[in-house]
C-alpha cells in the first residue's frame, strides 16, 4: 500500500504536468493581429480540449496549404450554436484568426463564417 505522502506527490505532479501542457493563447499566437483564413474544410477533430479543425486554402500563386485551426472545446462551441454537424468535410468556410508566433500554419479561432452565419468562437485572447 503506498503511503499518503506518495499519493499527494503523485496527484500534485499530475497536475502540474497537465497544466504546462496546456498553453495560453498569448504566448503561442500573435493576438495583435487578425487574419483571415478561406478554404475549404478537409477533417474536424471533434474532442477535448479543443476542436481542430483542417482547412486547405490557396496561396496567390495557386498552390494549396493547410492551416491547422484550433477552436475552443466542444461545449462552447455548442454555447455559440455550433455542432459536429456544423462542419461538413469539403465545405468551404472563412475563419478570422490568430496565427502562430513560430511561422506554422497553426491559428486559433476568433469568428467562424459558414453560409449559414457567424459564430464567434474566440480562443482566449484572440
Amino acid at each position: 500500500m503506498k503511503s499518503p505522502l506518495a499519493l499527494a506527490a503523485g496527484i500534485l505532479l499530475t497536475s502540474a504536468m497537465s497544466a504546462s501542457a496546456h498553453h495560453t493563447v498569448t504566448s503561442l499566437f500573435d493576438t495583435t493581429r487578425f487574419v483571415t483564413l478561406q478554404g475549404t474544410l478537409t477533417r474536424v477533430e471533434w474532442r477535448a480540449p479543443h476542436v481542430i479543425l483542417r482547412l486547405e486554402t490557396r496561396r496567390g500563386d495557386g498552390s494549396l496549404i493547410e492551416w491547422n485551426v484550433e477552436t475552443e472545446n466542444p461545449q462552447e462551441l455548442a454555447r455559440a450554436g455550433l455542432s459536429l454537424d456544423s462542419f461538413k468535410v469539403g465545405e468551404t468556410f472563412k475563419a478570422t484568426v490568430c496565427v502562430a508566433k513560430d511561422g506554422t500554419r497553426w491559428a486559433v479561432t476568433h469568428e467562424i463564417a459558414k453560409p449559414g452565419g457567424v459564430a464567434t468562437v474566440s480562443m482566449g485572447g484572440c
